[in-house]
């Protein structure tokens, strides 16, 4: 424990030996509480957030790291980082937060701006799942499973992959039990809202230069 603390301590030490917050810090910062209304300056790295997250073990960058590296104005390393991927978006983070510094929103809002950034995703197959899942929603109102894979089998090398993993076959005998038991649907319907969703998208995922 007193290991953990030691480390934990020395990790920061050396975030601000090599990084200082200057103007470009402060602009991201403040671009961020901005746009999502949270208050990032009020976050003083109790890790309540990556403790109560349940994939924190699976980012590159934990949760209370992602507040700090918005503070140092660090854009690209968050950008390029698995976590915004990887994060559910269950909210635990936000539950926990003793100063309700909005993680989770936050981290929603950084998958947002690297969707529309030039900078290579981390986890690529996620990053190509996620646009896939809003290009569905606009275009039905709502997601159809069955034409949401059908749709993420059509990008750019996941075919392949997944015939070259055996993927492709799980997913199909899986498809297939569903089917049988009535609980894939294989003709999509639009939802009634769908114009209404879709302007409800222009407004939430408009890049803000």
């Amino acid at each position: 424990m007193h290991d953990n603390a030691a480390h934990r301590r020395s990790a920061r030490s050396d975030v601000n030996r090599r990084h200082r917050i200057g103007d470009r810090g402060d602009h991201f910062l403040r671009r961020v509480e901005g746009e999502t209304g949270a208050n990032l300056s009020a976050c003083y790295q109790c890790e309540r957030c990556t403790n109560a997250c349940p994939v924190s073990a699976f980012m590159d960058v934990k949760p209370h790291q992602v507040i700090r590296y918005i503070q140092l104005g660090w854009r690209e390393t968050l950008l390029a980082s698995s976590t915004v991927w990887v994060c559910l978006s269950c909210e635990m983070c936000t539950t926990y937060c003793p100063n309700e510094v909005g993680v989770a929103e936050t981290i929603n809002h950084l998958r947002k701006m690297a969707t529309h950034s030039t900078i290579r995703p981390k986890e690529p197959h996620l990053a190509v799942f996620h646009q896939t899942f809003l290009e569905e929603l606009q275009r039905f109102g709502r997601v159809n499973e069955f034409w949401l894979m059908g749709a993420l089998n059509l990008k750019p090398g996941v075919l392949k992959d997944k015939i070259r993993s055996g993927a492709l076959r799980q997913e199909i005998e899986l498809g297939y039990t569903l089917w049988r038991l009535g609980k894939l649907k294989l003709i999509p319907h639009r939802c009634k809202a769908v114009r209404g969703i879709r302007a409800l998208y222009r407004n939430r995922y408009a890049e803000k230069d």
